[in-house]
């Protein structure tokens, strides 16, 4: 914690938007989720996981990602309830936005965090 007067370090400032799902009647329903560093300073070692409460009927059947860093799929993603993303380094500013699809209109919980090091 910064001293009383001066002002509070850079520091990275990672949020989360889930997309409204749109359904395309008796096909398929569409989603996304939105991860911004919203901070100061570079979010460094960013993990992202979504999950999908009923594996056994919430599967990714699509998942596509429009990055501005590059990323890797570690686990999960297509055929699957969940997938993680890794990504080296989120500048303040830069976003991530996962598209998915699936057989109904589930929500997926979103976990998001980074570390130092």
């Amino acid at each position: 914690m910064p001293a009383p007067g001066r002002p509070n370090p850079p520091a990275p400032d990672l949020t989360h938007l889930i997309l409204p799902p749109y359904e395309i009647p008796d096909l398929i329903v569409m989603g996304g989720i939105v991860v911004e560093n919203r901070g100061s300073a570079p979010a460094h070692n960013v993990k992202i996981v979504l999950e999908f409460d009923d594996a056994d009927t919430s599967k990714i059947r699509h998942l596509q990602v429009a990055s501005d860093v590059e990323y890797i799929l570690r686990g999960g993603g297509e055929l699957q309830s969940f997938a993680t993303l890794r990504v080296r380094q989120l500048l303040p500013g830069q976003r991530i936005v996962i598209y998915f699809s699936g057989p109904n209109r589930v929500l997926p919980r979103v976990n998001v965090t980074n570390y130092e090091g």
